[in-house]
């Protein structure tokens, strides 16, 4: 029940635009957040990856709305390949399964979360809280959004940088996540994987 009340608290944060509290969340952690940014246009990004989905995604965007999630296309995605996550969002985007787990990802994860749940993430601690927050946050938003973290001290990159993108389903709303997932630098994982 922590979790979720910890969630909601958070995805008030991300509504209200309240980076200070969500950075303070991580902090409290012994993480960071080093930039959050609503609607990010292509200059603000710095991996040709997640610039390659945003386009993407643009591309397929109807006006004033967001794309079907029927509309995309694995082999057009190919200039990002490896670094995509595809969530199909459960629980009104409270939760969600990894339909795709990009494999330089999981490789820098340290496990492929395909077929999984986000409450899954690191046993439902506080990065898992983190992303359940932020996707809920999305799916009322209806709008992208790129984060720079640190993420924990198991996992062997300095950072990832996170575009994720809404995708609709038939009904219009908001039912999975097309996410580009950027390593920072490696480093040596200091603690185990979480279960």
């Amino acid at each position: 029940m922590l979790a979720m009340s910890e969630a909601a608290t958070l995805a008030d944060h991300f509504l209200a635009d309240r980076h200070e509290a969500v950075a303070s969340h991580l902090a409290s952690h012994g993480t960071r957040l080093a930039e959050l940014i609503w609607q990010p246009v292509p200059a603000q990004l710095p991996d040709s990856p997640i610039r390659f989905l945003l386009d993407y995604w643009t591309s397929l965007r109807p006006a004033d709305d967001i794309p079907q999630a029927s509309a995309i296309s694995p082999l057009e995605m190919r200039p990002a390949l490896g670094h995509i996550l595809l969530i199909d969002l459960l629980e009104d985007g409270w939760n969600g399964r990894f339909r795709l787990y990009g494999t330089k990802i999981a490789e820098m994860y340290g496990r492929d979360m395909t077929g999984r749940l986000l409450s899954d993430i690191d046993g439902g601690n506080y990065i898992s809280v983190f992303f359940r927050a932020l996707n809920r946050a999305i799916c009322l938003r209806r709008q992208p959004v790129y984060s720079h973290h640190e993420p924990p001290l198991h996992v062997s990159v300095k950072s990832w940088r996170r575009l994720a993108l809404p995708l609709a389903g038939a009904d219009g709303r908001v039912t999975r996540l097309m996410v580009g997932n950027v390593p920072g630098d490696w480093r040596p994982p200091s603690l185990p994987i979480p279960k």
